[in-house]
């Protein structure tokens, strides 16, 4: 008997269709296990990745609080007659702490050690003369072309006249590309200077002047005084004319101390002071404050000098003439606001913030503003 060609092929041709059903349930089966194992990957990987960022942000908090807590501790202490200064323990650098296997670092700066550049315009929105001039000196001392001070105090200034030949207000800024408008009121970051004529990236010589200035300048919300024991040379120069010979000798920090600005002092000795002092270190309540009769013997041997008291100061600034004084209401030995700087750092991931401080008479601080990145 001859075979069935016929049922032969129907059968051949449905095993073929079967093999192929096969093969492609086989392949939705092993798209939907590589689907489900990648997201299932991605979601352990963004768990990790979350897990890390709120470490990062807790740990950043934590070192704000211990900046905070050594700046109450400095002011209970009451050493050197409350006076601020980079002898103190808040200005010694804190060197990278391992902690949950990441690593923590930071440090507290004076901004009363700055220039504040929002003190050239009073509470009424009026110019001070005297704060514009200061500023003036400070651009020279830097080599910075001083007319740049114009554009600064139109940025800060309420009104919509520009100051002198150089200044510049919304009729200038609205033809840049892109355009925008001048704040007409107080700085709220030093980084805000680069949006003001003069100091742009665009404009020549802007960078290298803000990067310059940087150093010696400060957004604080109030009008402050300078504090004499951690200005730099050029600042105290902008207290007068005749101030910029004598700045030098009259300084009392140390270049390195402002020089790396907004980066950390370096040194890192914060821990080893805490460790080494007398007493309970955890809350500082068996150290026994200095009342600025005692004598540090590390002190003696740096030959280092403290101003206590703002007459101090204004007696070693007396110029050769009564007229070559400093205005004792522009200068103080202490400060009320810092800035905190944290980094911490964990496998690949860095992450740094910058909170600016303010602390009372009483030793009771609160935070002005954080920033993270930058200043």
């Amino acid at each position: 008997m001859k075979p069935m060609h016929g049922s032969h092929i129907a059968n051949t041709g449905q095993r073929g269709a079967a093999l192929i059903t096969t093969l492609l349930i086989v392949a939705l089966i092993t798209i939907t296990v590589t689907t489900m194992s990648t997201r299932q990957r991605l979601s352990i990987e963004r768990a990790s990745n979350r897990q890390l960022t709120t470490q990062l942000h807790n740990l950043l908090g934590a070192g704000e609080k211990f900046a905070m807590a050594i700046l109450h501790r400095d002011k209970k202490d009451a050493e050197r007659n409350n006076s601020d200064s980079t002898e103190d323990y808040w200005a010694e650098s804190l060197p990278p702490v391992p902690v949950d296997g990441a690593t923590v670092s930071g440090c507290v700066i004076d901004l009363q050690g700055k220039f504040n550049l929002n003190n050239l315009v009073n509470e009424e929105g009026a110019t001070e003369q005297l704060e514009f001039q200061g500023l003036q000196r400070l651009l020279r001392v830097l080599s910075i072309d001083p007319v740049k001070a114009e554009s600064i105090l139109d940025w800060i200034d309420p009104n919509i006249d520009s100051t002198g030949s150089d200044g510049a207000e919304d009729d200038f800024y609205t033809g840049q590309t892109p355009p925008y408008r001048t704040a007409n009121g107080p700085m709220v970051s030093p980084t805000e200077l680069l949006l003001v004529k003069g100091f742009r990236v665009t404009d020549e010589g802007g960078l290298d002047d803000y990067d310059t200035l940087l150093p010696h300048i400060s957004t604080l919300p109030t009008g402050t005084a300078i504090n004499v024991n951690t200005a730099s040379a050029p600042v105290l120069a902008s207290l007068a004319d005749y101030m910029i010979e004598r700045s030098d000798d009259l300084k009392v920090v140390d270049d390195e101390y402002w020089q790396e600005y907004p980066e950390c002092p370096e040194g890192g000795g914060l821990l080893d002071s805490l460790i080494n002092a007398e007493g309970d270190t955890t809350d500082g309540s068996d150290i026994p404050p200095d009342d600025g009769t005692q004598q540090n013997p590390e002190d003696e041997d740096q030959g280092s000098f403290i101003y206590e008291n703002i007459q101090q100061f204004v007696e070693d600034a007396k110029g050769a003439t009564d007229e070559e004084t400093v205005e004792d209401t522009t200068i103080e030995v202490a400060s009320g606001y810092f800035m905190s700087r944290v980094t911490v750092q964990r496998e690949e991931s860095t992450l740094t913030q910058f909170s600016v401080l303010f602390r009372d008479n009483t030793g009771a601080i609160r935070v002005l503003r954080r920033s993270r990145g930058g200043l």
